[in-house]
């Protein structure tokens, strides 16, 4: 990796922009007028995708991204990290030095609202006025769920109690965990959607491997909202019996993250730590700027409302959804797994449907996506999961989900070049 893309080269983020006067329409107060616009709200994998991609098929659109993190810390590869299974594999890119180099604009600064009426942008470093509006800004989390209004209870979650599946919580979460002598730990499980889904239970296991060569006497109890999956719910049993305790169905669970005690229909018990998972819902933006979906009765979704062979808004066609923060996409399966290849795959389609239409062409149905995931199974030695996820539209109209797994016996890294492959040919990360 260019040593000009990693962390050193932070402290210039943001730097151009900082220093221009920006009109009420987002661009410099002089130069020339500027063409179409598109502006990306997320700089995650489903964001970079699209900028990159932006800039491959439509050079004279100006792209301008923006996103509250100056730069991008991969999640996928974290978990052998936290337990000390792995160094940290995965460079942290440093975004105003990448979209310097790839020719789009990038601006660090928090996005407050979105004005769909006026097509505007309104962030801490000012208004940006868009043609089209790629929204990729993930996921958060619905603490809501388990504590309601009580603001208090869920910062004491938060940052007491990090769950691990935002990249800004993995620092905190692996001092935690060096701390953890012993006792009740404990992980959640939120019902799906959440990210990732098999990524909770391949964290879990590898906690247990590391409970168990540290013979650190405590015990992990994962409190689960759904049935678990099977192959780890084995692994688990007969690999992992005294440090790992699986209780799927884990139903109206309340938590008091200050006296470290929950409860679920099972009963009550303690913790010395936790890992919260709260339920995940999309980024508040989707909420804010009213484009949540809606179930069959007429409710608001968590999630953003999609047109999947567009996607499009539902009520906004000048506003693009990607990534994480998508509601169902088929009422076969749901949703797409919400993971960084999905993301990935997602952003360069909604940059085809914007190319096509800044050039007054009838865009085509987006090209369906395409998942891998490489699964940590076995600590020591080493075994890892493929599961390779593939979607089609069938006859009628509906995408159809094909899953299927294979065994990596002997993995050689495979996982670290699938997420090299797509730094370099997704992202535009100069390969090292």
């Amino acid at each position: 990796m260019k040593r000009r893309l990693l962390l050193g080269a932070i402290g210039c983020a943001g730097l151009n922009w900082q220093s221009q006067a920006w009109s009420a329409s987002g661009t410099p107060a002089s130069g020339p007028a500027p063409g179409q616009r598109v502006v990306i709200v997320g700089g995650g994998w489903g964001g970079l995708s699209a900028a990159r991609a932006l800039r491959q098929s439509a050079p004279e659109l100006d792209v301008v991204l923006i996103d509250r993190d100056p730069q991008l810390r991969a999640l996928p590869l974290s978990s052998p990290w936290l337990v000390d299974r792995t160094p940290e594999r995965l460079a942290r890119i440093d975004l105003a030095t990448l979209a310097r180099q790839l020719g789009y604009r990038f601006v660090a600064a928090e996005v407050q609202s979105i004005d769909r009426t006026q097509r505007q942008v309104h962030s801490t470093q000012g208004r940006f006025g868009y043609d089209w509006l790629v929204l990729a800004a993930g996921i958060d989390y619905d603490y809501a769920a388990w504590f309601g209004d009580d603001t208090r209870a869920s910062a004491q979650a938060r940052t007491q109690f990090p769950a691990g599946f935002m990249a800004g919580e993995l620092d905190s979460l692996k001092r935690k965990l060096e701390e953890f002598r012993g006792g009740d730990l404990v992980m959640t499980i939120p019902p799906p959607p959440y990210r990732c889904p098999p990524a909770p239970y391949e964290r879990a296991m590898l906690i247990g491997w590391w409970l168990k060569t540290r013979r650190i006497p405590g015990k992990l109890t994962i409190i689960d909202a759904s049935a678990g999956i099977p192959r780890f719910t084995r692994l688990f049993a007969e690999h992992y019996r005294d440090q790992i305790v699986h209780q799927p169905h884990s139903q109206e669970l309340v938590i008091d993250p200050f006296a470290r005690k929950l409860s679920t229909l099972d009963g009550e018990m303690g913790f010395d730590h936790a890992m919260l998972l709260p339920p995940m819902q999309a980024s508040k933006l989707v909420a804010q700027t009213g484009l949540l979906g809606t179930n069959a009765q007429g409710q608001a979704t968590r999630w953003a409302g999609v047109d999947p062979l567009q996607l499009r808004s539902l009520v906004d066609d000048r506003v693009y959804l990607v990534g994480d923060l998508l509601d169902t996409v088929s009422p076969l399966f749901g949703h797409y797994p919400k993971t960084a290849h999905i993301a990935t795959r997602l952003g360069a389609s909604a940059a085809q449907q914007i190319a096509q239409l800044s050039r007054g062409s009838a865009p085509t149905a987006v090209a369906l996506p395409s998942s891998i995931c490489h699964v940590w199974l076995s600590a020591e030695p080493a075994e890892h999961l493929i599961m390779d996820a593939q979607y089609r539209q069938r006859g009628d109209g509906l995408i159809v989900q094909t899953v299927r797994q294979q065994d990596n016996p002997q993995p050689r890294d495979e996982d670290l070049q699938w997420a090299q492959t797509l730094y370099t040919e997704s992202l535009g990360v100069p390969a090292a």
